[in-house]
């Protein structure tokens, strides 16, 4: 065993001689791996940017919500959010489809269901008396697919100061009452199997019209 010792004394003794090496070398070897470690803790790490980058990038946009204002002839007119790749088809059946009150042979050439839709879009569907008064019209030559035209035309507001025809609600035909803002072929049958009218009243009375289309007829109807 002492001869074991006795032939590292010489190693020994020349490392006492460098210790300080020995000892600057080592320290220089734990600084390195020191570094080496944090500088891969870093790498591996999300940074701040990593972070904002990723956060901005999680909710793809067509997967985000835009609201859009649905309104007219549509029995739930209102404000609706939608995704950002919804249809106006979409907003109809939020809306809960269409009225009677709605032309909807003007609607099915003038409004696309397919069309996507858009933030803060205004969404008006017309009645059958804006579009008979010539409040709305289309083109005869091109239809106009993302939303009705308002008529500019001076033919109709000159016609607009013609004395109107006052209509017989117990003696007229069903394509007088049709004539009728707001009067469309379910509203006519029921005018007319409600029949006879004592007054104007009548059509309130016994529930054949709303209030809404009560007030844009009353001065156009007449019982006697």
């Amino acid at each position: 065993m002492n001869g074991f010792f006795t032939s590292f004394k010489p190693i020994l003794k020349r490392l006492k001689k460098y210790r300080i090496e020995v000892f600057l070398l080592s320290a220089a070897t734990i600084i390195a791996i020191v570094t080496l470690g944090i500088y891969l803790a870093s790498r591996s790490a999300p940074t701040e940017n990593d972070l904002e980058i990723y956060h901005d990038t999680e909710i793809p946009l067509a997967h985000q919500n835009i609201m859009i204002d649905i309104a007219g002839a549509v029995e739930k007119p209102g404000v609706y959010e939608v995704s950002a790749s919804a249809r106006l088809q979409d907003a109809l059946n939020l809306a809960n489809g269409l009225t009677e009150e709605a032309d909807k042979i003007f609607f099915s050439r003038n409004f696309n269901r397919a069309r996507l839709l858009s933030d803060q879009e205004k969404i008006y569907i017309p009645y059958s008396w804006e579009i008979n008064t010539g409040v709305f019209i289309e083109n005869a030559r091109m239809f106009d697919y993302s939303s009705p035209v308002v008529s500019t035309n001076n033919s109709n507001m000159a016609d607009s100061n013609q004395s109107p025809t006052i209509i017989n609600l117990n003696t007229a035909s069903a394509e007088e009452l049709d004539t009728l803002p707001g009067v469309g072929a379910v509203t006519v049958n029921k005018i007319i199997n409600g029949r006879p009218y004592s007054t104007i009243e009548d059509l309130l009375n016994k529930k054949i019209v709303n209030k809404g289309v009560f007030e844009n007829i009353k001065g156009l109807i007449t019982t006697n």
